[in-house]
């Protein structure tokens, strides 16, 4: 995707998040008088797994796979969409070639546009897009820029405020050691929580 594009979607998602206290009651599903921000307000977090299709190339010593970990928190717009900022640590990869050892230490602060539909009660999918600022610290040249994001997943309820949030997802294009190019994604499983 050019990155006129990406810097597009960033764009068209950050009006969308500074705005919604501005805005509160005209998206408030709660019924309450007046409406009330902070009860549609979400957070959580969650560990998993990523892995950087096209880093590893020809090396014949490689590692494209590290533990990652998130943090994000969202506003609930309606029943089927959600505004969600997520802060994303993706980990430390390496490669050897006959230059020597390339290292690459990845994060990304992304804006999402997450649609939900209620399978039941109980569970919960999920669908997100949106633009993600990464930034990678590499052994040989730090490079930063804005990609395309998406993802899957599902949350199942475990109680009022509490769901388990499993997901998929994606970053495109994110430059790494070696100046190569890769698509991250990551697999995580996390606890997500509703305020009061």
């Amino acid at each position: 995707m050019k990155t006129i594009t990406k810097i597009g979607l960033a764009s068209a998602l950050f009006p969308l998040l500074t705005a919604l206290p501005a805005h509160a009651g005209l998206f408030d599903n709660s019924g309450s008088e007046g409406g009330d921000f902070f009860e549609d307000v979400f957070f959580g977090g969650a560990f998993g797994q990523s892995e950087l299709d096209g880093f590893c190339g020809t090396a014949g010593d490689c590692n494209n796979e590290d533990t990652s970990w998130k943090v994000y928190g969202g506003y609930k717009i309606n029943d089927m969409l959600d505004a969600e900022v997520s802060y994303t640590s993706i980990g430390d990869i390496n490669r050897t070639t006959d230059a020597g050892t390339e290292t690459s230490e990845i994060s990304a602060l992304a804006i999402n546009a997450v649609g939900t539909y209620d399978v039941n009660d109980s569970v919960q999918a999920l669908g997100k897009i949106g633009a993600a600022s990464w930034s990678a610290d590499n052994s040989d040249n730090d490079e930063d820029g804005i990609s395309l994001t998406y993802g899957f997943g599902a949350k199942v309820r475990m109680n009022e405020n509490m769901k388990i949030r499993a997901e998929w997802e994606n970053i495109s294009d994110v430059k790494t050691a070696g100046d190569r190019e890769s698509d991250v994604t990551t697999m995580s499983l996390g606890i997500e929580l509703d305020t009061l």
